[in-house]
């Protein structure tokens, strides 16, 4: 029994139609008469009479009833719990899964050592939507690709790290140490959607541009799996991050793949914290925080 039977429940006990609570609840009505005798059957007793173009409560079903309403309107009450706390400290916090783990995990573990009573939500979306919800103030820090072009928004370099090229394993570069940007110039290079991160995925097309690189493929998307797949199915090449603990990496540490380290110190991936400059008093902790990571990572951001 899930809270979403019950929801169907009460709606064909609101309705005593199956097909306009089918239309009430947006589904079609064989799924919701299935979810239904699913929760009979888990009851062990009928719900409804059904019967020719008539649907009516059992006697238990009329017990049942009252009884699903007080868990939904229950349950439901839930989501009230927050504006119920509004009195807890708390610095909410987004992070773009695309962005290292151990970023994330250095951003936390400061936070908890130096503001340890200040509550911690977390927020997964892109670089690009966080960024926006930073300046609307939907989140108080995010840990985001680097750098965010945005304006009123401040950034600190917590990791770097170096891009490599993808390919098959049996690509005629597979066997180089390294690579530059002007090997590739008669190759198709896949780089991935904008939309994620504007800012980082233009600086790194505009570099393979200025490199003379014209033949670039442009995905819908940033899936990696997607993006090594096309790599595998058209015989182009695709720029990565080279780190232990990444995604992308675990998915090109397959047979099938090499990715050649690219020699191009000015190219480089740059990930880190913002946060809005008019934030940092009024977010419990946060100035304190602030300060504790400039002090160990200005001087020398860790590497991916």
């Amino acid at each position: 029994m899930d809270i979403q039977q019950l929801r169907y429940f009460l709606a064909v006990a609101d309705e005593l139609h199956f097909g306009r609570a089918a239309e009430r609840l947006h589904v079609t009505a064989p799924p919701l008469s299935r979810r239904i005798r699913e929760l009979e059957h888990e009851l062990g007793r009928e719900l409804f009479v059904r019967e020719h173009h008539r649907v009516e409560l059992t006697p238990f079903g009329q017990v049942f009833q009252g009884r699903a309403d007080e868990v939904v309107r229950s349950f439901d009450g839930l989501r009230q719990l927050a504006d119920d706390h509004q009195d807890m400290p708390r610095c909410r916090i987004g992070a773009a899964p695309l962005t290292p783990p151990k970023v994330l995990d250095a951003v936390l573990a400061v936070y908890r050592e130096t503001a340890p009573g200040v509550e911690l939500p977390v927020t997964l979306a892109s670089s690009a939507e966080l960024l926006n919800d930073l300046s609307a103030d939907r989140i108080d820090l995010a840990v985001v690709h680097l750098p965010v072009g945005t304006a009123g928004v401040e950034s600190l370099v917590i990791a770097r790290g170096a891009f490599g090229i993808a390919m098959a394993a049996d690509d005629e570069l597979a066997d180089r140490a390294t690579l530059t940007l002007r090997d590739l110039r008669h190759r198709q290079v896949v780089v991935t959607s904008p939309k994620v991160h504007p800012t980082v995925v233009g600086e790194n097309k505009a570099a393979l541009l200025e490199a003379g690189i014209t033949r670039l493929v442009t995905l819908p998307h940033n899936d990696v799996v997607q993006v090594a797949a096309h790599v595998l199915r058209t015989g182009a090449v695709a720029l990565t991050v080279l780190g232990e603990d990444l995604p992308v990496s675990r998915v090109y540490a397959d047979p099938a793949f090499r990715v050649v380290p690219l020699d191009e110190p000015g190219l480089v991936l740059r990930a880190g914290i913002a946060w809005r400059g008019d934030s940092e008093k009024p977010v419990p902790g946060l100035r304190d925080v602030l300060a504790a990571l400039r002090e160990k990572y200005e001087a020398g951001p860790i590497p991916l």
